[in-house]
């Protein structure tokens, strides 16, 4: 069991270096899309999620889209961002805690998908149009491939951190 002050620190660490790489990434132009990202602040969202329990998780989410968002002046992406990144982080966490047999890799991908679908579907609601629709099966593929990336970065990440760190089926 690890103390309260530990999780705390750890979550401040890991939200900080989330915050830090959202923010960087938002310097650079869109891969190949408009909105289109490699997502790498996912990573230190998903590494929150397994080392200190869900709550812990959706907390570092929350914060770095808020604080994110206010550092690179995208304020509007909140209203895209937090709907999206909440949903998809439910059904990772369904994945990887209460589905046997699938890997930190598979849940990834499909967070990854379903996030820029949300993203996506939100937007055409704001926008009153289903123009956009069109960029969905684009999207799916490069979420697939930036979930792949995300997903193996935390999985190698957690393959090697010692198991001291990890919580103890506290979700």
């Amino acid at each position: 069991m690890k103390s309260r002050t530990y999780k705390i620190t750890l979550s401040a660490i890991l939200t900080s270096l989330s915050i830090i790489a959202f923010t960087i990434e938002n310097l650079f132009p869109p891969v190949f899309l408009a909105g289109a990202r490699i997502g790498v602040s996912n990573i230190f969202i998903l590494l929150s999620t397994i080392l200190l329990g869900i709550s812990y998780g959706y907390s570092s989410l929350i914060l770095k889209i808020l604080v994110g968002s206010l550092f690179s002046g995208n304020i509007m992406g909140i209203m895209y961002s937090l709907p999206a990144g909440l949903i998809s982080l439910s059904v990772e966490i369904v994945v990887i805690f209460f589905i046997k047999k699938t890997s930190v890799i598979s849940a990834s991908i499909i967070g990854a998908v379903l996030n820029s679908t949300v993203q996506n579907l939100v937007f055409c609601l704001v926008t009153d149009t289903t123009n956009y629709l069109i960029y969905l099966p684009y999207l799916a593929l490069i979420s697939v491939i930036s979930g792949l990336i995300v997903g193996f970065t935390v999985y190698l990440l957690v393959k090697y951190i010692p198991n001291k760190y990890f919580m103890q089926k506290e979700y």
